[in-house]
């Protein structure tokens, strides 16, 4: 609160400071009473944790907590609230008790408010912490309670937490704790001091409906609304501004509602939002005081994110490395045991469970990554409380002014010249700069642009995005020798005999994030001993680049080393020393693909080249040795996570990788060699192989196949299996309820594998996320999927069974597939075809369809079945030949794309039919059909598709495609004009048979784009729509590319106006 003591000082002097941080302090009070009328867009929320609350206890746990964490402004306070007043609540608990904490976390002061919530009547105000206890206790013993414990702060002091817990573990079993504070790290000291699982909700922002709701009844309080229509727009985009903030929108609807003047109203719109720290009642204070009370180290890297724009996605280790780079994390506070790196990610976990961040944690199969993100109003509020030390410029920089007390400075530019408006800025520790101009720059321009970036000495960090041809850059960095981090974006290197030899001279860089065509042309690499990252280092034979210039870099992190072939001999391996790399996380060892060195060379060189044993990811890349390196079969790689051997053709047998418990991602692609994993490679002393593997991936392993099968523990916490071209594997041992993805592709099982262990309780919740996506292509053995793929995993999103002929319809009259399949693709099955078909109307959530090579396939459901598809928009039908009826898809009302293409006895069927294009086709229709594709995409490979129903009918498409076009001769004018105000895109390929474009063309009144490719026989265009915007014709009659000259020839005026033009001619 330092700041807010200086402020309440300056404004009323020492003598009232005192009583006006009490009244600051009170204003924080809260009490369990609701303070708004009518809480919006909480319902949810609020059930979820209610649910919580009611829930019986664990038998051996008395008390446990629930946390809402949410940063400031959030609405935590007022869901609590609610929550107390939720009649479930009311009547599960026999005390609910309201207790407001605040920063003080002083334990007697709050027990004796639990006291006062309890029995309001006694006075407890002259008791010491013992007799409060004791008092406590025999209020709450055999009672089931609720104590509500808000705004909480204190996340660091075990005994004060273990001390005001000690009395409530007294109360009946099932007894609850609530809490609300703006740092996640609360709910794991309250998880910690309860002995009980996490359990948390983080509160989000509101939608932007409830939003606006807020904001009419704040703004337009005691005023009718429709006398305002002008001030709702402008309502609304100020709602936008505020990131969903309930406390912001309550603020700023109050200030409008004193002046309902339009003028007034768009003056807030147009300020910043950083207006609403004037007042002690506004958003920006209630944030300034998060920000007060964080230590001074956090501060000041939260000041430093004012530097990146609003709605920047943080990445973990660059902005870490950036604080690193930048000073932020001075080595005086480091050492051996704790590295810079280190103290960066407690800094950043640490403002993330502070609410200062929201991390948010993106699953894309392959890898699960965290991303960063900040409100905006925390965004505002860094950059208001870093003023003159931080400056971010965005756009045109001629009306800024940068004080020179700046240290850290962020400039999008216009052109290069405008650095010299920073020239004089000699104190700069941070420059960060983009230059948007496209094109290149003149050469002069660039040259001063250097020059002024070597007269910024004090540089720690620089990150330049230009585009200009960077010959001159090494000189110009060479005297930035306090750089610590250079990050560089530049134009293509065309002159391959450049070497950056300047930049060795930056002997206390870190971190290099340069492209490899720069690093592999870095001579003496070794004169950077503290780098951290060398992504491609290529051996060569002169002196320079040899593999001994990594023997200095112990500081590496992660390494890079291409064209191992060049070493001459294996001896020198030894010489990078990549034993005593402690720090090493990541090594990829690459080989180029031709070369001529024996396969005893390589493993020769391979055992030379050992890592220390911290390392985590492994990468080896073209090794043509046939044995495992001496180092990877002694186990001493404990930490080893991620493992990939790519196209080491020669590899004969494996290391025990089963053994190495901290395996999480194993990937083994193009090893020719590899006929079978057996004991030898699956084998564990713990009892269990692969212990921690998630991910598992068998590509292009023509000769594999899987021996030793169910022996034991095996995969336990396997997440992802991907197998792809094995076509010699024909069995794969029982599989974990862990599974989420399965993917099989041309592989010679005859039945896929079992998935029905659960080897530990610990693993449940994890494991009932369930298997998300299965797929299994191009299995021409296999002939029977068990029922337990489709019975026990209900959780599944994801299901494509295609090109696998033999499946047998063995026990298909048990089936059910899961009501929650969202996607699915079925394509030539066998006798799974009709049967799975059959099955489709049960799946109410389906969303996306594909039938493809089909044959058994006659017709689609009937209507009645498919009006259950509610939710499907995406519907494919490909090469089903026996296909003859569309069914009832036209209940299909949530359709949006409908693509058929080869299926040919539909075509017959529609080429038997001659009917007229009924006149009144809008009068007729009904509900269910007007919404059937409307302003939607169809696409077909026939013309005569359209004469059948319920396409003939259609009116309100926005994109038809026509994918082959090469027996029309003259488009289906009668259709096109039923669509003519919806028709946007019109696509014809492959027009071969085209003779012209009819004259009615004009009158697709809505017509933006209109392709059409081979149209070798049309000479010439009709008059086109005034909509059109872009036309593009290939392959057409040399007339026509005569007649479209420009300015001269005869159908110029025709497409003069037409924004985006090509037509190109049918070359002789």
């Amino acid at each position: 609160m330092g700041p807010l003591v200086q402020l309440v000082a300056g404004f009323y002097g020492p003598s009232v400071k005192r009583q006006k941080l009490e009244e600051i302090k009170n204003a924080r009070e809260t009490s369990f009473l609701l303070t708004e009328s009518e809480v919006l867009g909480r319902d949810e929320e609020r059930d979820q944790i209610v649910e919580w609350l009611i829930k019986p206890g664990d038998a051996d746990v008395n008390v446990s907590a629930f946390t809402i964490v949410g940063m400031g402004g959030l609405g935590k306070t007022t869901l609590a609230q609610l929550i107390c007043h939720d009649e479930r609540v009311r009547e599960y608990f026999k005390l609910i008790m309201w207790v407001c904490v605040s920063q003080d976390f002083d334990v007697t002061a709050i027990t004796r408010k639990i006291l006062q919530c309890v029995n309001s009547e006694k006075n407890f105000g002259d008791k010491n912490l013992q007799a409060l206890h004791v008092d406590l206790t025999q209020e709450l013993k055999s009672k089931r309670f609720l104590l509500i414990l808000d705004d909480v702060w204190t996340d660091d002091n075990m005994t004060k937490w273990e001390t005001l817990v000690a009395p409530l573990k007294f109360g009946q079993r099932g007894s609850k704790i609530l809490l609300t504070t703006r740092m996640g790290s609360v709910a794991d000291m309250a998880a910690k001091v309860t002995k009980c699982k996490r359990e948390s909700l983080n509160l989000n922002e509101l939608e932007e409906s409830d939003c606006i709701l807020l904001f009419n009844k704040h703004a337009f309080l005691d005023v009718n609304l429709g006398d305002y229509r002008n001030l709702q727009l402008i309502g609304e985009l100020i709602v936008k501004k505020l990131g969903g903030s309930p406390l912001a929108i309550k603020i700023m609807g109050g200030i409008l509602n004193s002046c309902m003047d339009y003028e007034y109203w768009k003056k807030f719109l147009e300020e910043d939002i950083m207006k609403l720290q004037q007042g002690n009642d506004g958003i920006m204070t209630i944030l300034r005081l998060s920000y007060d009370h964080l230590p001074a180290n956090l501060q000041l890297c939260f000041r430093y994110c004012s530097l990146f724009p609003q709605d920047h996605v943080f990445k973990r280790k660059t902005l870490v490395n950036m604080w690193i780079g930048s000073g932020l994390i001075p080595q005086s506070i480091c050492g051996r045991q704790r590295q810079p790196e280190d103290i960066g990610n407690e800094y950043l976990n640490l403002l993330t469970r502070k609410s200062f961040f929201t991390c948010k944690t993106r699953d894309y199969g392959y890898k699960i990554t965290k991303e960063y993100f900040m409100h905006d109003l925390l965004h505002d509020l860094a950059q208001s409380v870093s003023l003159g030390e931080c400056k971010r410029i965005g756009g045109d920089v001629a009306g800024n002014i940068i004080p020179k007390t700046v240290r850290h400075l962020s400039i999008e530019m216009i052109n290069l010249l405008s650095i010299r408006k920073f020239s004089n800025l000699k104190n700069v520790r941070t420059l960060v700069i983009s230059v948007k101009e496209d094109n290149e720059h003149n050469a002069d321009h660039a040259l001063e642009f250097l020059e002024v970036i070597k007269g910024f000495k004090k540089l720690r960090l620089l990150i330049l995005d230009v585009n200009f041809y960077p010959y001159k850059l090494p000189d110009a960095l060479s005297s930035l020798i306090h750089l610590r981090y250079l990050s560089l974006s530049l134009g293509e290197v065309v002159n391959e005999s450049i070497e950056y030899d300047g930049l060795t001279n930056l002997v206390n860089l870190r971190s290099l994030d340069v492209s490899d065509d720069v690093i592999q042309k870095i001579p003496y690499i070794s004169k950077l001993p503290f780098i951290h990252k060398l992504q491609n280092f290529i051996v060569r034979e002169e002196s320079g680049y040899k593999i001994g210039e990594l023997k200095n870099l112990r500081d590496l992190r992660h390494l890079c080393i291409r064209k191992l072939e060049n070493m001459r001999t294996s001896e020198e391996a030894i010489e990078a020393k990549l034993n005593e790399k402690e720090y090493l996380k990541s090594l990829s060892l690459e080989w180029s693909e031709d070369r001529s060195n024996s396969a005893e060379a390589d493993e020769q060189l391979l055992d030379n080249l050992c890592p220390h044993i911290n390392l985590k990811k492994m990468h080896i890349e073209q090794y043509q040795g046939a044995k495992s390196p001496c180092w990877m079969t002694n186990l001493s790689f404990v930490n080893l996570t991620s493992i990939k051997l790519i196209d080491c053709k020669g590899w004969e047998h494996l290391p025990p990788l089963g053994q190495f418990s901290s395996l999480q991602s194993l990937c083994l692609c193009g090893l020719d060699a590899i006929k079978q994993i057996d004991c030898s490679f699956i084998r564990s002393s713990s009892g269990c192989a692969f212990p921690s593997l998630k991910e598992l991936h068998l590509w292009r392993m023509p000769n594999l196949e899987w021996i030793q099968v169910d022996d034991g523990c095996m995969f336990p916490q396997l997440h992802y299996m991907i197998i792809i071209d094995c076509p010699n594997l024909r069995k794969i041992p029982t599989l974990p309820y862990s599974l989420r993805q399965l993917h099989i592709s041309n592989v010679g099982l005859t039945t896929l594998p079992t998935i029905n262990r659960n080897y530990t309780d610990n693993n449940r919740q994890e494991h009932s996320q369930g298997l998300r996506n299965l797929s299994i292509q191009q299995c021409e053995k296999l002939e029977y999927v068990p029922l337990e793929f489709f019975q026990k995993f209900d959780t599944l999103d994801w299901l494509c069974i295609e090109k696998c002929p033999q499946l047998t319809n063995r026990g298909i009259s048990d089936i059910q597939l899961p009501s929650k399949l969202n996607q699915l693709t079925i394509g030539s099955c066998g006798d799974l075809e009709v049967p799975l078909l059959q099955l489709l109307p049960n799946l109410t959530s389906l969303s996306w369809l594909q039938l493809v090579d089909c044959p058994s396939i006659t017709s689609l459901p009937a209507a009645q079945a498919c009006a259950r598809w509610t939710m499907l928009s995406y519907l494919v039908i490909k090469n089903c030949k026996g296909l003859s009826s569309f069914g009832g898809i036209q209940a299909l009302v949530s359709l949006r794309s409908l693509e058929i293409k080869g299926c040919d006895k539909l075509i017959e069927v529609a080429l038997l039919l001659h009917p007229p294009f009924p006149n009144d086709v809008c009068q007729n229709k009904n509900a269910v059909m007007d919404c059937f594709l409307k302003n939607g995409s169809l696409s077909i490979d026939h013309h005569a598709l359209l004469l059948m129903e319920p396409l003939r009918s259609l009116s309100s498409i926005n994109c038809l495609t026509l994918s082959d076009a090469s027996r029309l001769t003259s488009l289906p004018e009668e259709w096109l004009l039923q669509n003519h105000t919806a028709l946007e895109t019109l696509h014809i390929w492959n027009a071969i048979s085209l003779q012209s474009l009819p004259q009615s063309v004009t009158k697709l009144c809505s017509l933006k784009h209109l392709d059409v490719v081979n149209a070798n026989l049309i000479q010439s265009l009709p008059d086109l729509p005034a909509s059109l915007r872009e036309l593009y014709i290939t392959r057409c009659h040399p007339v026509l590319k005569e007649r479209c000259q420009e300015n001269i020839g005869l159908d110029w005026p025709k497409i003069a106006n037409i924004p985006d033009v090509t037509i190109k001619q049918l070359q002789s």
